[in-house]
């Protein structure tokens, strides 16, 4: 395998959102002072990206953040078969390989087929293959120092699933992405929603997106239950937003549950957020009307992340005084339209 003057490293994706893997990681990668450069041109839809990473440490900072990717290895070899693999791994510099292969070191190799259940006769064979590297130190499967991964690729067929794998590949493991984030911070356990809250998974990428960082100040004309701040404020950012609802910026009205009939009296944005111990992140949320801007201009934000509304999804709730009211009427029932591409 040619190598050129920056590391290889291999990133297993997630086989969700995949319009959104790329952004999220030429974001992330930009974030930690990188830039997207891979060492042949990737298949967008493979759960399989080899990419020019300047460091390990580059590579640690953009799985810190992605919900996109599983892990990343630094790549040792690739083959399109067996034989191409283990030619590949006997050129990779030896230097390169003997701080991970000492005899006072523990290890594990991982096999990882895709699209493809190998049984275990068939995992102990690929493992016993591997004799000619130099492992000096001891198995252990429980709590190894280095663990060294064998990851062959089936295609993206399930009903067309190849004898042989496509293309495989031997790394050593470097790190793993945030996808627990996805199940911890689910909107099915979240203490105050609404029918559109936006899901966790696409909550964090859009913040991603945003390449939200520590200190930064985040907001959402859109606000809604702030998914979106939940997110932003995860990453370390100071959080606010807007909403034209009333009820919504309040917890106030039916709520949207199964089985309850009204919002509690701590059904609210910033309840979300304490839920998360990230309440310290919380500045405010305002109703305001996101067609009258109510910002001075000098007012400045460093993102502003939101899910624009595209139809009426939540019952609304005029305020102000009746004569307001009717000012408003006659200006035309609909505030603001947008048309945009939706992540939903």
């Amino acid at each position: 395998m040619a190598r050129g003057p920056l590391p290889y490293y291999l990133l297993l994706l997630a086989q969700e959102n995949l319009e959104f893997r790329l952004p999220e990681i030429k974001s992330l990668l930009s974030l930690c002072g990188g830039q997207f450069s891979s060492q042949q041109e990737i298949c967008i839809n493979s759960p399989f990206w080899i990419l020019n990473i300047p460091s390990e440490e580059m590579a640690r900072g953009l799985m810190k953040r992605t919900v996109c990717a599983k892990s990343i290895f630094e790549l040792w070899g690739q083959g399109k078969s067996a034989e191409e693999l283990y030619t590949s791994l006997k050129n990779y510099p030896m230097e390169k390989m003997v701080p991970y292969l000492q005899s006072n070191s523990t290890y594990k190799i991982h096999i990882h087929a895709f699209n493809k259940t190998l049984t275990q006769e068939e995992k102990i064979k690929r493992i016993d293959a591997l004799e000619f590297l130099p492992f000096e130190g001891k198995v252990n499967l429980k709590n190894p120092e280095h663990i060294f991964w064998i990851l062959e690729d089936y295609g993206m067929d399930p009903n067309n699933i190849p004898e042989e794998p496509l293309d495989l590949y031997f790394g050593r493991w470097i790190a793993d992405g945030q996808r627990e984030l996805i199940e911890s911070y689910s909107v099915k356990r979240r203490h105050f929603i609404g029918n559109t809250s936006m899901d966790a998974c696409l909550s964090f990428i859009m913040a991603n997106h945003g390449r939200v960082k520590a200190n930064d100040v985040v907001f959402d004309p859109f606000v809604g239950t702030g998914g979106l701040l939940i997110s932003s404020a995860r990453f370390g950012a100071y959080v606010c937003g807007t909403d034209i609802d009333y009820n919504t910026v309040h917890g106030l009205g039916k709520a949207s549950r199964k089985n309850q009939k009204w919002r509690g009296p701590d059904e609210n944005i910033r309840a979300n957020l304490r839920q998360y111990g990230l309440e310290k992140y919380y500045l405010d949320a305002l109703v305001s009307d996101a067609s009258k801007p109510i910002w001075r201009k000098e007012m400045l934000f460093d993102a502003i992340i939101t899910d624009p509304p595209y139809g009426i999804r939540e019952a609304t709730r005029r305020t102000g005084s009746q004569k307001e009211i009717l000012k408003a009427t006659e200006r035309g029932k609909s505030h603001l339209h947008f048309l945009e591409l939706s992540s939903e």
